[in-house]
């Protein structure tokens, strides 16, 4: 009888990836588990199947994550990303242009790019309180030239669709967005948020994780 050699789990590769995913993308456990349930059908990977692992896997690629190959994981190790709160704010504002269809290169090398030509450093690495700040607020105020209209229709379109009927959740996030009213980008940003929920529609995970003083909470 012949033998032959066991092919490597494909599910197993999958769950290991998402995670590396949730780890490098600093995902905390409820956030993780949300994102698990709208992408995967179930809040863990152990309740998945291969296809509904992939739906988790391309969600967290299009939230930032980076499948490295072996050969990349043998070569020099690049700088680490800066962790402090206010770069990964930076981060966040700069994956929320790209998912309003602003900026189109969301990768770290643009980022640095852009940090460059704002701040004239060469990495977030090297910048101070004050130009953390400066980049913030000039990222904030770029997507404020967006966000209202953008938020306009995805409200036409919201209001449609509860007219067709919608489940409840979807209305009471609905809802939610209907009171983020103020003009302030902290509300143009949760009410964005939450229309794209309503929506079905994908919300980077880094984005709710890294700003969440304003995912879902302004109401002004």
């Amino acid at each position: 009888m012949t033998v032959h050699a066991s092919h490597p789990d494909p599910r197993a590769r999958l769950v290991k990836l998402i995670h590396v995913a949730k780890r490098e993308l600093h995902m905390d456990e409820p956030t993780y588990r949300a994102m698990l349930l709208a992408s995967g059908g179930a809040e863990s990977t152990a309740r998945m199947a291969a296809p509904a692992l992939e739906r988790v896997l391309a969600h967290l690629k299009r939230s930032g994550f980076k499948v490295r190959h072996k050969s990349a994981q043998t070569a020099a190790p690049s700088r680490a990303l800066d962790t402090r709160d206010q770069a990964r704010k930076v981060r966040a504002l700069w994956l929320l242009l790209h998912a309003l269809g602003v900026v189109r290169d969301p990768s770290e090398a643009a980022l640095a790019a852009y940090v460059k030509r704002i701040a004239g450093i060469d990495a977030m690495q090297w910048a101070g309180g004050a130009q953390l700040h400066q980049l913030i607020e000039t990222l904030k105020a770029w997507a404020m030239r967006y966000l209202p209209a953008i938020n306009a229709q995805l409200r036409e379109e919201a209001l449609l669709r509860a007219g067709q009927g919608m489940p409840d959740f979807e209305q009471s996030v609905m809802l939610r967005a209907l009171q983020c009213k103020s003009p302030t980008f902290d509300a143009q940003w949760s009410a964005w948020s939450l229309w794209s929920l309503a929506l079905g529609r994908d919300v980077p995970a880094q984005l709710l994780a890294d700003m969440p003083e304003a995912a879902g909470g302004a109401n002004g």
